[in-house]
């Protein structure tokens, strides 16, 4: 997939931004403070449950601990794709997803199964059921140790700071799934898949070519060139009835074949997965400034020279909200492609709100490929 290709890919796929505050007191340096989503314009979710409740937010739940997760979880207009969730303090300490239980996908045989299958269980869990009855999964995440939500006491095993924590069943003692800070220290479980401009390399978790598409593992995750983690996310198998929130905020991600490599190496790939009516879908969480998520020391160059004179950013406004997702791109071309003989992107389906920052975006590759 060519440069430009894939950066169209990052712009148009749902984002969360992660980023330190460097003018924070020195009790904040060491947590994830602020939470922004990359969906045509900038959106920051609440660091804080007052700041929540001031924008619209419901609690969900008022106590901290609960069968089902830690923490108070959050939700907005119905979208249940991005809750954010909060610790005893009131600041925001994780974030968790919820998928319905009424998809259907396939499995290594190419045939019909139901969504979510079982191999994927945990990380998905089992939720609760909605005013119709239908039973609802989620797949949660923490920024802080799962133990420190709900208490202020740190323990030697349970030290405070920032880092990435994924529920793996319903006793938060022991149930996660601790997400090391560096690549060197994944399991090898984890195999390396394709570095990707602004986004980084890839891990996926036993993703091979001999792999059953029923366990399809629902995160993956992504370091820097030094290996530190900079973002991660969900990964599942089918299209949801809910693939649009009413706040025009919380749309999944959604490929099919033809646009795996916009986080795939395709040569990894099972070939259950190039069935034609194969799909997934999901969100991509940064931790960190995407833009040092390079791939290239040329790369990483050029952009410290752009973010020393950066860009204001153009906003949209919530009627000119866009995505562009496989059945965009299959049924109307839109496409963006740098081609090393024409230099040039070609962009159809996009609005113009999006344009300006594609063809800047456009123009640095061209840049890339003149420097040493």
């Amino acid at each position: 997939m060519a440069w430009c290709g894939h950066v169209t890919a990052f712009l148009t796929i749902f984002c969360f931004h992660f980023s330190e505050e460097s003018s924070m007191p020195s009790r904040y340096i060491d947590r994830w403070e602020k939470v922004s989503i990359r969906y045509g314009y900038w959106y920051e979710l609440p660091s804080y449950q007052s700041t929540a409740f001031k924008e619209g937010y419901r609690r969900i739940n008022d106590v901290c601990k609960t069968a089902l997760h830690h923490g108070f979880l959050f939700e907005k207009d119905g979208n249940t794709k991005t809750m954010p969730i909060y610790d005893l303090n009131g600041n925001l300490a994780g974030i968790q997803s919820s998928i319905p239980g009424n998809m259907k996908g396939f499995n290594s045989l190419n045939q019909s199964i139901d969504l979510p299958p079982l191999e994927i269980m945990p990380p998905v869990l089992k939720g609760t059921r909605d005013h119709k009855g239908m039973l609802h999964y989620t797949v949660t995440a923490y920024f802080k140790h799962p133990r420190l939500i709900c208490s202020p006491i740190a323990t030697a095993d349970a030290s405070p700071g920032k880092g990435l924590y994924i529920q793996t069943g319903f006793d938060l003692d022991v149930d996660f799934l601790r997400i090391p800070l560096e690549s060197k220290n994944l399991s090898p479980l984890w195999k390396k898949g394709p570095c990707l401009p602004l986004m980084g390399v890839h891990y996926f978790m036993n993703l091979d070519f001999d792999l059953p598409c029923e366990k399809l593992y629902p995160v993956f995750l992504t370091y820097d060139m030094e290996g530190k983690l900079g973002a991660f996310g969900w990964v599942f198998q089918g299209r949801p009835h809910n693939f649009y929130s009413n706040d025009g905020l919380g749309h999944w991600f959604h490929l099919t074949p033809i646009t795996y490599p916009f986080i795939f190496d395709t040569s990894m790939l099972p070939s259950c997965m190039m069935n034609s009516k194969f799909q997934v879908f999901g969100i991509h969480v940064f931790l960190r400034d995407h833009r040092e998520m390079v791939c290239t020391k040329s790369m990483d160059k050029l952009l410290q020279t752009l973010r020393s004179s950066p860009i204001t950013p153009i906003s949209q406004i919530p009627s000119q909200r866009t995505i562009i997702n496989a059945d965009d791109i299959s049924n109307s071309n839109a496409v963006n492609d740098y081609s090393d003989n024409a230099s040039t992107c070609h962009m159809t389906s996009v609005r113009w709100t999006h344009i300006a920052g594609l063809v800047y975006l456009c123009l640095c590759s061209l840049l890339l490929k003149r420097m040493p």
